[in-house]
């Protein structure tokens, strides 16, 4: 019996740690507003019969301001936000527009992912961990408990190619539903056409679209698919009373040729603890992690 508690303990220890994140606030800037908008010729020879040669807006505003009769002009995302994306660099504005329109299509397209999830701090249940590597380790003497947690938690390298290899919904590119206010510390690298930004801190985000991380990726774990884990795992031996999962240091880049999303990198931090009630005793647990993510090669 105390094997099968030991291992159960393990299975839902490893469900509980399966993210990233942290609560310091990233300094955030705004981004360059850039003005289209162009100025009408002046005329070497006004015209008293026709006050139109004068100002060629007179007779047709759009002369002077293209953008009068199509806003779309101005912004090429006005009109159509999935339209591609404008020469140049692109404000924050643009560049969700377009993110949003190409994450989307490039979610059903092909590309390669590699994830990779190493521990910060191994995971922890007191005076409980070293009697659980023990029992642990008489089950299985090439496991413990940080390789059975980590089996769950998506510890180690993850790598293939979508859709032949298909990996676990939380880490395929998702079609994102960023927000202006959402891109931190925006930022272009001309040299490499290359956008970067920072996502807010996330407490116990949820996969509702709510935060900016979730509208980012699915990439993390919530207390729900934690409790149902457990269940899953042990049944009504233990009960999942509560979790904290701090998200931090969320890090996007996304690199972009010839008006097209070619990679997307992030990377994030998570400290995460959990209070379990197993028969009639209380458990805490804790641990935390860094992943990183990487989407290549990406054609749609």
């Amino acid at each position: 019996m105390k094997k099968i508690l030991a291992v159960l303990l393990a299975f839902a220890m490893l469900f509980a740690f399966a993210a990233c994140g942290g609560n310091e606030e990233p300094e955030t800037t705004t981004a360059p507003v850039v003005d289209d908008a162009t100025e009408a010729p002046a005329t070497d020879a006004p015209s008293v019969a026709d006050p139109s040669v004068a100002d060629p807006s007179v007779a047709d505003p759009s002369v002077a301001d293209p953008s009068a009769a199509d806003p779309s002009v101005a912004d090429p995302s006005a009109a159509d936000p999935s339209a591609v994306a404008p020469a140049g660099e692109m404000t924050a504005a643009q560049f969700v527009a377009f993110y949003n329109a190409e994450s989307a299509k490039a979610a059903k397209g092909s590309y390669k992912y590699n994830r990779t999830c190493t521990y910060v701090n191994p995971i922890n249940v007191g005076d409980m961990t070293n009697a659980l590597n023990k029992v642990i380790k008489m089950v299985d003497e090439n496991s413990d408990l940080n390789s059975v947690v980590g089996g769950f938690l998506g510890i180690g390298n993850k790598t293939g190619n979508f859709p032949k290899d298909d990996p676990d919904d939380d880490y395929q590119i998702k079609a994102a539903k960023l927000t202006e206010a959402d891109l931190q510390n925006f930022k272009y690298d001309a040299a490499t056409g290359t956008y970067s930004f920072t996502l807010a801190n996330a407490n116990n985000p949820k996969k509702t679209n709510a935060t900016p991380i979730s509208r980012f990726m699915n990439d993390f774990i919530t207390h729900e698919e934690v409790d149902e884990g457990i269940k899953d795992a042990a049944g009504s031996l233990i009960t999942l009373k509560e979790t904290d999962v701090k998200y931090t240091n969320i890090k996007v880049t996304v690199k972009v040729v010839d008006n097209k999303v070619a990679e997307i990198t992030y990377q994030y931090n998570f400290a995460a603890t959990l209070s379990l009630k197993i028969l009639v005793g209380n458990v805490n647990g804790s641990g935390s992690a860094k992943t990183t993510g990487a989407f290549t090669n990406i054609a749609y």
